[in-house]
């Protein structure tokens, strides 16, 4: 009866604890959503910020929801430091995965101009300080599509 009890102890506790090393909201380190790596700082900074799961967002954008690829492109993380450096760098990988055609659909025809120059500025950072295969190319070099879209009504 004892060994059985202690079998259940040790079951209950490697279940909880996989549980927790799955589970989005405890962070101990990035996370990798479909080929994108995500880093654990910008993780807590989206969900501290407007309580978004930035993984979920992203895995429903490279599904191709336009809702979420717009939602992505729009969070803004000025002044956040090191987040803001990493979602440059997620925006320049999910272009590459949904193709800029598709990234510019679901953006629409409703930017203004501050969002506009916000994705450029993002795109911008991930292409410097990424670690992506464009590193050190400009936006007009590696998405020249996107970059006619972001500066179209300049």
């Amino acid at each position: 009866m004892r060994k059985r009890i202690i079998t259940i102890i040790l079951l209950a506790f490697s279940l909880i604890g996989l549980f927790l090393l799955m589970s989005d909201k405890i962070y101990f380190s990035g996370k990798d959503v479909k080929g994108i790596y995500v880093k654990e700082e910008l993780r807590i900074s989206t969900d501290d910020h407007w309580g978004i799961n930035y993984c979920n967002l992203l895995d429903n954008a490279i599904g191709g929801d336009n809702k979420s690829v717009q939602e992505l492109a729009l969070l803004d993380y000025s002044g956040d430091g090191a987040p803001s450096y990493d979602h440059g760098d997620v925006l320049v990988k999910l272009i590459d995965r949904i193709g800029e055609d598709k990234f510019i659909s679901a953006l629409g025809n409703k930017l203004s101009a501050k969002e506009k120059d916000s994705i450029r500025d993002y795109l911008s950072v991930g292409l410097e300080y990424g670690d992506n295969k464009h590193v050190g190319q400009t936006i007009n070099e590696v998405f020249p599509l996107v970059d006619k879209f972001l500066l179209a009504g300049d």
